[in-house]
């Protein structure tokens, strides 16, 4: 046994969050990380524009945020195994059969689907609000949420795209 992983009995012991419980950590995360990524990023971007009447091309604001969601995901899953929004329900990630925590590269990936999925939905509503639904990215757009969904829905597991993808899954523990 290597010296990072803490013997089975020392672990935290957990079940399989359910969905509703996910639905209500993300929207949580995503209410702090807009306040942080307004901090991090609004901030700085209207300061530049105000003070030095430069304003910053949409791909660096963009990397900007999601750098800082980024930093928010990856750094509180692979030092904590949960973020703030997942802490108030007891919630954690964490390597699925060992329940060893997750590395960076792990994390990074379960980030990286995570996000894609959350992006197409919200491409998705943005194409239902603008009553352009028939519009061929709307397909591809709602496709990748509503696989994520199915899957969630129909696996013993109640596992998501990145949960599937990473080979991690969230987990409600105990104390």
């Amino acid at each position: 046994m290597s010296d990072n992983h803490q013997p089975a009995q020392q672990r935290r012991q957990g079940s399989i969050a359910g969905i509703g419980i996910r639905i209500l950590a993300s929207l949580y995360d995503g209410i702090i990380l807009l306040g942080i990524a307004i901090l991090l990023v609004g901030l700085p971007i209207t300061l530049s524009i105000e003070v030095l009447g430069a304003t910053p091309p949409k791909w660096l604001q963009y990397l900007l945020f999601m750098s800082v969601a980024y930093a928010y995901f990856v750094g509180f899953w692979v030092k904590g195994g949960a973020t703030t929004g997942m802490r108030p329900w007891k919630l954690m990630v964490a390597m699925n059969g060992t329940g060893d925590p997750l590395t960076w590269t792990v994390a990074s990936v379960r980030f990286a689907i995570m996000m894609t999925t959350w992006l197409t939905l919200a491409m998705t509503l943005w194409y239902i609000r603008s009553n352009d639904t028939g519009h061929f990215l709307f397909f591809i757009a709602a496709t990748i949420p509503a696989v994520s969904l199915i899957v969630m829905l129909l696996s013993k597991e109640r596992a998501a795209l990145q949960d599937i993808i990473s080979g991690s899954g969230m987990f409600r523990v105990s104390s």
